[in-house]
C-alpha cells in the first residue's frame, strides 16, 4: 500500500472503517492529512518538554501568543513518541527532566535522539543554572541556544523566530 492512500481495513461483523497510513514525522494532524494536507502557511511547529507544569505551560502560552504551533511533553517518553510522529522546527528541552517507570532520560539524551529524528532541528535547551559543563555539552551536541530559567518570554521569542524563520 502507498503511504498517504486510504484504506477500508474490516472492524468488527462486517463493518468497515477506512484509515489513513501516513508515514512517521508527518507535519500534518491526521485531520489536515484527511482534508488533502496541511496549508503551506501553517505557523511554525514547536515542541517543549518540560516535566514542570507551569514552566512547560508558561512557555506553550507565550509561543502560543506569538502565533506558533505548539506541542508539549511532560517527560522524556511523551517527547519521544512526539518526535517520531511528527516534525518539528524547534524543540525546547530542559535538562534536567524527571525519571519516568525508574529510567532517567536527561535533556542532553533527548538532544541526541531528537537529533538521529531530525539532525536539521532547532534546539533550545533550559536549566537552573549554566555551567562549563552545560556549556561544553551545548556546543557538542550543537545546541541552537541555552536559556537559564527564568526564561524571558521576549527573549525566547526571539530565538525560535530565528531559528523558524
Amino acid at each position: 500500500m502507498d503511504v498517504g492512500k486510504k484504506s477500508i481495513v474490516p472492524r468488527k461483523r462486517g463493518t468497515a472503517q477506512q484509515i489513513l497510513l501516513r508515514g512517521p514525522r508527518s507535519a500534518e494532524t491526521p485531520l489536515q492529512a484527511e482534508q488533502g494536507g496541511a496549508s503551506t502557511t501553517a505557523p511554525k511547529r514547536i515542541l517543549v518538554v518540560d516535566n514542570e507544569r507551569h514552566s512547560r505551560e508558561g512557555l506553550r502560552d507565550s509561543l502560543l501568543g506569538a502565533g506558533y504551533t505548539v506541542e508539549t511533553a511532560a517527560d522524556s517518553w511523551q517527547a519521544i513518541k512526539k518526535i517520531k510522529d511528527y516534525f518539528f522546527e524547534v524543540a525546547i528541552i530542559d535538562i534536567d527532566l524527571a525519571p519516568v517507570y525508574g529510567v532517567a532520560l536527561s535533556g542532553w539524551d533527548l538532544v541526541r535522539i531528537f537529533r538521529a529524528f531530525n539532525p536539521s532541528i532547532g534546539i533550545v535547551v533550559v536549566g537552573a543554572e549554566e555551567s562549563r559543563y552545560v556549556k561544553t555539552q551545548a556546543e557538542r551536541l550543537k545546541v541552537s541556544e541555552f536559556l537559564e530559567k527564568p526564561i524571558s518570554p521576549t527573549r525566547l521569542k526571539g530565538i525560535v523566530s530565528a531559528l523558524s524563520g
